[in-house]
């Protein structure tokens, strides 16, 4: 039988990687810089690209997991495929 990690297990891997913290006060993208037993601490850069240390409570957190490092186009939004974009054209001819 495969054994469950506990949050700090999994948590522990992650140090020093870009993370998502979904949380019940919003959600926080950063690298996480270490996890204590009630509060976790990672590095945002917020403030005109200063980096800032977010200090969020471990009761608080719904999931962490590493953020993936994808392309984005404007506003943040993955750019449009070459698959999107060849189905568009066939419904157009059609």
């Amino acid at each position: 039988m495969m054994s469950e990690k506990t949050f700090h297990q999994v948590a522990g891997e992650l140090l020093d990687h870009e993370v998502n913290v979904i949380t019940r006060q919003g959600n926080f993208e950063g690298k996480l810089l270490s996890v204590g037993t009630d509060v976790l601490v990672m590095q945002n850069q917020v403030l005109g690209g200063r980096p800032v240390k977010l200090f969020i409570r471990i009761e608080e957190v719904i999931a962490i997991y590493r953020s993936e490092q994808r392309p984005v186009g404007p506003f943040g939004f993955m750019p449009i495929g070459e698959e999107f974009e060849e189905s568009s054209e066939k419904h157009e001819s059609n």
